[in-house]
């Protein structure tokens, strides 16, 4: 009896620590935002423009393209016009910061066709999920 009852805490707390790494309980704000903002690089670098509005939130907010839906266009334009093209994304340099509930992960260069460009990703959380809610390029 006294077996199965060390087996059954063993198993639990097995079961427990399993379910903690599948949620991502212990991963820090920082490295979630900047797993999103990796996802976003590659994204663009591939051309998936549906997969990259996947990170983008409803709320975004841009003043050249005002919103969401804005960039999107954007984005499609530049993939049509074949500005995603052999793009080289490099987000080694890149540094995230975080105070409360938004973050910035800046620098990402990303360098093509049209020369080299530099991107900020401003994020805002909501929910469970780091969302993109702003885009600064310098250099375009």
């Amino acid at each position: 009896m006294k077996k199965l009852s060390v087996f059954m805490t063993v198993a639990m707390l097995g079961a427990l620590i399993l379910a903690g790494c599948a949620t991502g309980g212990g991963a820090k704000p920082a490295d979630l935002v900047g797993k999103q903002a990796n996802a976003f690089a590659t994204a663009i670098k591939g051309e998936d423009i549906d997969g990259a509005m996947k990170l983008f939130s409803e709320n975004f907010k841009h003043y050249e393209w005002s919103n969401k839906a804005g960039a999107k266009e954007f984005l499609a334009n530049a993939k049509d016009m074949g500005y995603l093209k052999k793009l080289e994304s490099d987000v080694s340099k890149m540094k995230v910061t975080v105070e409360g509930q938004t973050a910035k992960a800046y620098p990402i260069a990303l360098t093509g066709s049209f020369g080299q460009v530099t991107v900020e990703l401003s994020f805002a959380k909501e929910g469970a999920n780091w969302m993109i809610v702003g885009l600064d390029a310098s250099g375009i």
